[in-house]
């Protein structure tokens, strides 16, 4: 059974102010916690609710009353956790925001968080941009500052505001938000929960190029039959260009290699193989004389010339 919540007050609908900042248990079915940002990963949520099991609920939720219920602020995975761990109520801090104060922080406690894929961090640094530039439109890039009062000229622009707050560099900054206001809403979809949602670099690319065909990537990549090894193999596909394995790259580029060597170069080049652990079964018959490589015939060890 999991720990008892009851060490912080329980509360009903009716909330004296006095109580507000200050930690209450809620029942979960009073929160309303759809219309988060970032999608639970249910197997951290497991792992958190493991913990709840056996310590209880250490860190409360932030939450703010909306008529008589209450929507959550911060801590998706702790009420998804909650959730699995069957807790009786949840410990929440009851504070007051508007809508763009409760955006804000959702956005600013998982900014700072290490397990948010590039995706995740790129969505979440464009929605606060949006949300940073109607709070502080003065700072929103082409605004003429010449109209701008003396007060505002000390707001930083949102770039400079999020790198003071997380460490980011502004340059990092603008690439995400550009990278997630170019993706189209079904190719994030798609690729949340996917190995590729931590690949900066396809991410990237899949961004440079119009919504069809990033979706036509991304297909070509999730078929079931011969998909698309990468981003870059899935368009290379789609211009119909072909693509050769690497293995057959490697043998073109050795053997315009070989045809560029010089006499010296091919002698030296083959006493390295006479002396490499070649593939097992095989051998090569070469004989060394002065300057000069006599070579026989290489084949499989154990078969007749």
């Amino acid at each position: 059974m999991a720990p008892d919540q009851n060490s912080a007050p329980a509360i009903g609908a009716i909330i004296d102010p006095a109580v507000a900042d200050t930690i209450v248990v809620l029942p979960l079915d009073v929160i309303d916690a759809t219309h988060r940002l970032r999608k639970i990963n249910e197997a951290y949520a497991q792992v958190i609710a493991a913990n709840y099991a056996e310590r209880g609920q250490r860190t409360p939720v932030e939450v703010v009353r909306v008529a008589d219920r209450y929507r959550l602020v911060s801590g998706g995975h702790r009420y998804r956790a909650a959730e699995i761990a069957r807790l009786n109520g949840l410990r929440c801090i009851i504070t007051e925001a508007d809508e763009a104060e409760q955006r804000l922080r959702e956005i600013d406690e998982n900014l700072i968080r290490y397990e948010l894929t590039s995706l995740d961090r790129a969505l979440f640094l464009a929605e606060r941009k949006r949300i940073y530039e109607a709070l502080h439109p003065e700072t929103k890039h082409g605004t003429n500052q010449h109209t701008r009062g003396v007060a505002n000229l000390a707001t930083p622009s949102f770039s400079a505001d999020i790198a003071e707050k997380t460490g980011f560099s502004e340059r990092t900054v603008r690439r995400a938000v550009d990278l997630a206001t170019s993706l189209s809403d079904e190719a994030i979809e798609r690729l949340r929960d996917t190995p590729l949602a931590s690949n900066q670099a396809a991410l990237e690319a899949l961004a440079k190029q119009p919504a069809e065909r990033q979706i036509a990537a991304l297909d070509l990549m999730t078929a079931e039959e011969n998909p698309a090894k990468s981003v870059g193999d899935a368009f290379a596909r789609l211009d119909g260009k072909v693509v050769r394995p690497a293995e057959e790259k490697h043998l073109s580029k050795a053997i315009d290699l070989w045809g560029r060597m010089g006499a010296k170069d091919r002698r030296a080049f083959l006493s390295f193989l006479y002396d490499a652990d070649l593939p097992s079964g095989w051998g090569l018959a070469c004989e060394l004389r002065g300057d000069a490589v006599t070579r026989g015939p290489s084949w499989p060890v154990g078969e007749e010339a």
